[in-house]
Parts: structure tokens; sequence; C-alpha cells
């Protein structure tokens, strides 16, 4: 009698885009995927399940077999603040027929898995949202930050976007002061006064606002002095999250630190300031490329 081979499926969900990959059981990647974000916990649970089991599906397909793959696991933003829509979304999956083995972690999880495995490190990430995790060798996961658009975000495009477009109206209202972020985040929204951003804001998404990061940083390199300020706190909260991961944890310096997200990962537009900031501080930085969607290979294959 054959045996079948093993397949399994590692994702990576960020509230921006989902990465897949399909992997065999020594975690050579059979094919690879990239879909639209999965954030979960964002009141669309359901549809996010769909979606993730319909991508899944055809990329069995391509690789010549089908569903269900004998072990899933799916980093997703949003996964460490909600364990109960968690647990929800792995009953989910699991009812859809894509694996009788599911684990849903955080985004930054799987991230930190492929940067440091087991060993000892720090990982930041900073795409739309931002997150710290670290752990000492052998020991858990320790986490700063990553609390969300509302009580946190600190250092993301999220937060870098939403700065820079208070400042853009302060600015036209004449209560801060003057900035060339008023002009370059309207005429980039196509407003044409200040009146119009308040009706853009409302329909207006995370992903939306953390679009407008750019060009606040574009700003910023021409000498905006408003705009030099924003990036400047972003850099500064970013780091923070390391000194504050190196406290926790408690290991001799030099700690090593991982950047993940599109600010901070090569060729993103924080990563020289970060990397410089950081290494101000003590730290030494991991040189290898992450990619998130092998640490959740990593973590399907022990399922």
């Amino acid at each position: 009698m054959t045996t079948a081979p093993v397949r399994v499926v590692g994702i990576d969900g960020g509230a921006t885009r989902t990465r897949y990959l399909l992997a065999d059981a020594t975690g050579g990647i059979l094919a690879r995927s990239e879909g639209k974000g999965s954030l979960l916990g964002a009141g669309e649970d359901r549809s996010v399940a769909d979606d993730l089991v319909r991508e899944v599906g055809a990329l069995a397909s391509r690789a010549g077999s089908g569903l269900p793959v004998d072990a899933l696991c799916a980093g997703l933003a949003g996964a460490a603040r909600r364990p109960d829509a968690r647990a929800r979304f792995e009953d989910r999956l699991s009812q859809l027929g894509v694996s009788s083995q599911v684990r849903i972690v955080s985004d930054a999880e799987v991230a930190f898995v492929d940067a440091f495995g087991e060993a000892a490190g720090i990982l930041l990430i900073a795409g739309t949202g931002s997150i710290g995790l670290g752990r000492a060798g052998g020991g858990e996961l320790e986490r700063v930050g990553g609390w969300g658009a509302l009580l946190g975000d600190e250092g993301s495009g999220y937060r870098i976007g939403l700065d820079g477009l208070q400042a853009a109206i302060r600015a036209a209202e004449h209560r801060g002061p003057p900035t060339g972020l008023s002009d370059a985040l309207f005429r980039s929204l196509g407003l044409e006064s200040v009146a119009r951003v308040l009706e853009w804001g409302q329909g207006a998404g995370k992903s939306r606002i953390a679009a407008l990061a750019p060009l606040v940083i574009q700003e910023a390199e021409r000498g905006d002095a408003v705009a030099v300020e924003i990036v400047g706190g972003a850099v500064a909260g970013l780091v923070g999250h390391a000194q504050a991961l190196a406290k926790k944890l408690g290991t001799p310096a030099p700690q090593r630190v991982a950047l993940v997200g599109g600010l901070i990962e090569e060729p993103g537009p924080l990563r020289a300031r970060v990397a410089e900031r950081l290494a101000k501080e003590g730290f030494e930085q991991v040189q290898q490329s992450i990619y998130p969607a092998r640490g959740a290979v990593r973590l399907a294959l022990q399922l």
C-alpha cells in the first residue's frame, strides 16, 4: 500500500496581503501564492476563512493534490489580541475541510519562528501595524505593543499616516505649524479642501491610512519640520519596543534583532533609520531575509 505524501500549508496573513506556501514533509516548498489581507477579528472572520480555504484549495490543485492537506498553520494579523476569534476561526477552517490539523497564531509569531526558531532574539514588525516579540533561549515568547489602532501601533504605517493627516488638517485650519503635508496628502487623496477630509476619513480603513505613510516620510526627507518630528517619533517608538523587550528578557547584550514589515525590512523607507538607532543602542541586527510564511510551514510540520 502506497502512503500519500505529506502536504502542509503555512500562511502569513497581514492586514494588506496574505502569503501562502504549500510544503512537503521536509519543508520543501511545492507551491506558493499571494492574496488579499487576512485581518482576524475585524468583523469579517467567516469571509476571511472562506478566502483562505479557496486560496489553499487552488494552491494544492496547482501542485497536483487537493484538500484536505495534512496540517495548516496560519499567522494572522489580529490573532494575538483575539483568542476567542482565533478558536472560532480554527473551528471554521476545520469544518470547511481544509485540514483536520489547524493552528492559528499571530503573524508576528510565524515571523519570529522563521527568524530565530527556538533561539533567543527580538523581532520588530512595522507595516500597517506594529508589534515586538522576544524570547530568551528556550523561554516563552514575550510581547510588547501590538495593541491596534486605538491603543497602540507606534511606529506603524497607520500611525505615521494618521499623525501626518492630523498635522495636515491642523495646518490647513491654522491650528498648527505650517507643513507641506497639507498639500502632499490632500493632493494624493484627490481632495480640494480640508472640508473633504472628513468624508474621506469616514470610509477609510486602516490600510488606506497606512498607505499615506510613504508620503509623510518623503516630506521628512525634504526637511519638513512637522514630518521630521512624526517620523522621528515613529523610529523612537519602534526602538522603544526593542528596549522594553530587552529589559523583560534580561539576556546579555548584544541582543539580536530582526526587522520585518514593509516599513523596516529591505528596502523599506524606515529601515536605515531604525537600524542605525538600534546599533547605537547596542543591538545586533539579523541580516538574513525573513519570510514569515516559511515560519508558518515550520509550525504546521510540528502538528
